[in-house]
């Protein structure tokens, strides 16, 4: 039988579909760089040559980038809408770094000028039919706090195959605006030693760039319970030895139901100081609040602490008797006396609970 013409010359092989999804992709690529070269030679407008071939509206301006691997990717600039930003965009902190829980209003102020004029595009690669942040995670969670309100969001898109290491890398190249601050960096640090095992501090320091010391600061900001942090409505206002006190609060309240009403009683107290105090002031105001509330927590742990007295005093290592109060609860320890000392105290014990039972039941 004759084989049919225009077919596969892989056949039915096994990875065969794997392999010509492949040979596509990479086809794609060539084309994509090719196309991109062509229109910048022969002069034409891009935007209007894909709206006219293809009936793309929302394409603006191409760059081709040179990434760290040496390999280059073309970016084209792309227009999305309210909806096409919440629901095809993400962010991924291992490459972005940006932790995108604190990124509230108050954080994101400074943005505020995008309501006129977007002057930077986002940039983003595509993976999977949707978009990754690289750069922009602060313009993108300013704009959907706008709930629509803005139009429309630009942003530079990608559909070459990036590394993650080249997405890290164009990701901190492009990061110019507002620093990472103390936690994000702290949690940078704890991925890195999550998926390293047995990297040191001095490692972690060398490939961020940073000192040792500012490492061990950023890794204890990043301990620190992120209830506590979000109380605040600007967390990257919050310094080092702000990270330490409230480190000091989980320390103090070491259980969560303890931790969760702590958080409650400052959290309606921020209501207040929002009321009260402009923006810039109301970390300070929070700050104290937190202090003379941990004051009164450590004076009642302090008191709560159970006294211990002894009953009587050995010569011998290691022996003891004494007496522990805690509140409405006591008890009585005894550490390496005679078995036969333990029976005398079982029999005195039960002597005296049972005249205890008896006395309650006649009242």
């Amino acid at each position: 039988m004759a084989k049919k013409r225009g077919g596969s010359p892989l056949g039915n092989a096994p990875g065969s579909q794997q392999a010509q999804q492949s040979a596509a992709k990479a086809n794609l690529e060539s084309l994509t760089k090719q196309l991109s070269r062509e229109l910048e030679q022969s002069g034409q407008d891009t935007a209007a040559y894909l709206q006219k071939q293809f009936g793309i509206e929302s394409v603006g301006q191409t760059m081709v980038w040179q990434l760290a691997s040496g390999e280059t990717a073309v970016f084209n600039e792309v227009t999305l809408s309210y909806r096409q930003v919440k629901d095809e965009t993400y962010v991924t902190f291992d490459v972005n770094g940006r932790d995108q829980s604190l990124l509230t209003k108050e954080s994101l102020d400074d943005l505020n000028s995008l309501a006129f004029q977007q002057f930077y595009p986002a940039v983003g690669r595509e993976v999977d039919g949707k978009v990754d942040i690289l750069d922009g995670s602060r313009r993108r969670a300013w704009f959907l706090l706008q709930e629509g309100r803005v139009e429309t969001f630009r942003i530079l898109v990608t559909q070459n195959e990036l590394s993650t290491a080249d997405a890290k890398a164009l990701a901190k190249q492009l990061q110019t605006a507002k620093e990472h601050n103390l936690r994000e960096v702290g949690l940078q640090c704890l991925a890195i030693q999550k998926a390293s095992e047995g990297v040191t501090q001095a490692e972690i320091a060398e490939r961020l760039g940073l000192s040792q010391a500012g490492v061990s600061k950023a890794m204890k900001a990043a301990s620190v319970e992120e209830r506590l942090v979000k109380i605040f409505p600007d967390p990257n206002a919050l310094s080092h030895p702000d990270y330490t006190l409230l480190a000091k609060v989980t320390k103090v309240h070491e259980d969560s139901k303890s931790l969760t009403a702590f958080i409650k009683q400052v959290g309606e107290n921020v209501v207040n100081i929002q009321a009260e105090y402009a923006i810039k002031e109301q970390k300070e105001a929070i700050i104290a609040f937190i202090k003379s509330e941990l004051k009164v927590a450590e004076a009642k742990k302090n008191t709560d602490k159970a006294q211990v007295t002894p009953l009587a005093e050995f010569d011998s290592k290691g022996v003891f008797a004494r007496k522990r109060v805690k509140g409405r609860n006591f008890s009585y320890e005894f550490g390496r006396l005679p078995k036969d000392i333990q029976a005398e105290l079982d029999e005195a014990i039960d002597k005296v609970m049972s005249a205890y039972k008896q006395s309650s039941h006649q009242e």
